[in-house]
């Protein structure tokens, strides 16, 4: 099907349709290497997070720094009904909910919403909430959550996948919506048992593709989306056993060289490695793109077609 055909025809411009055409192409499209995204995998993925963050390995930075951006723009603050879109373990609900009046948070896997709200009672946050669905299924209309929120958040969630991802989430804000992306990364652990032990170099980690469609979309549905970037690096120590090995294969090999042969070869490369309590450090250098924008403020964009037109 046409992407084109999916949106609503009030949020289609009327001029730069092919372009648009490619970039919704682009954003739509499912490449080969992609992790599974289905609740089962979010799920188990539930119970390895938690363990991160009971071991207080899994750091705070990136939830500070999106905080730190929306609080400088004046869009988080005590009059403001936030909800987070693929919420996984709700740690940018407990954040917004200090700074907002109320916060909701959606994710398509029971168990991070169960950690999650484990989470938010031990802070004692009583303005957030946390509920299972798949956003892609979800009647905002019917569960009245259509323009609820002041903003309309995610972060590099699969939920928001897709035009029909994108105009859903708009159409919950009624000021504000903000993603955030994966830019580039770099985890030299990975690296370094691609390398050591299946004899090759590790492809090059996300690429921009998102981010580069989604401003795009953006800009040619004549909003004006505002961005920023944030690069940091996290060394962590992690376990060399069996679940680390699952999450790292996922990470590392396409999907038809997922088997217990090559789990083997990962867990026996970790082991080898790690210090006396079995671990080893793990670093990661990334950069994450951040896409804001107005969903009040929406003009016609010209014809950039100028090429093909023989003006130049």
């Amino acid at each position: 099907m046409d992407p084109l055909d999916k949106i609503d025809k009030r949020y289609l411009p009327t001029a730069n349709l092919a372009d648009l055409q490619y970039f919704l192409q682009l954003q739509e499209a499912r490449l080969p290497e992609a992790p599974d995204v289905s609740m089962r995998k979010w799920n188990q993925r539930a119970e390895f997070w938690q363990k991160e963050r009971a071991n207080r390995r899994k750091g705070d930075g990136r939830v500070q720094s999106a905080v730190q951006l929306l609080r400088q723009r004046g869009i988080l603050n005590d009059s403001y009904d936030v909800v987070d879109i693929g919420c996984g373990p709700g740690r940018f609900v407990a954040a917004f909910a200090k700074v907002s009046r109320s916060v909701l948070g959606l994710d398509i896997s029971e168990k991070m919403v169960a950690h999650g709200m484990e989470h938010i009672r031990k802070q004692g946050l009583n303005n957030a909430s946390l509920r299972a669905c798949d956003f892609q299924a979800l009647d905002i209309e019917k569960e009245g959550y259509k323009a609820a929120f002041d903003l309309a958040f995610s972060s590099m969630t699969p939920a928001v996948h897709g035009v029909e991802g994108i105009v859903k989430q708009m159409e919950m804000s009624r000021a504000w919506c903000c993603s955030v992306t994966h830019l580039s990364g770099r985890n030299r652990l990975r690296q370094q048992i691609t390398r050591e032990v299946f004899g090759r170099e590790m492809p090059l980690q996300w690429s921009g593709r998102w981010f580069y469609a989604l401003f795009n979309i953006l800009f040619l549905m004549g909003y004006n989306p505002e961005t920023s970037y944030d690069t940091r690096r996290q060394q962590v120590f992690v376990e060399a056993d069996d679940e680390y090995t699952a999450f790292m294969m996922e990470h590392m090999l396409p999907e038809e060289e997922r088997n217990r042969e090559n789990a083997a070869k990962i867990l026996a490369w970790l082991q080898a490695h790690a210090d006396g309590d079995g671990r080893l450090q793990e670093i990661t250098d990334s950069c994450y793109a951040t896409v804001l924008w107005d969903v009040r403020d929406k003009s016609e964009r010209p014809d950039y077609g100028i090429v093909e037109k023989g003006i130049l």
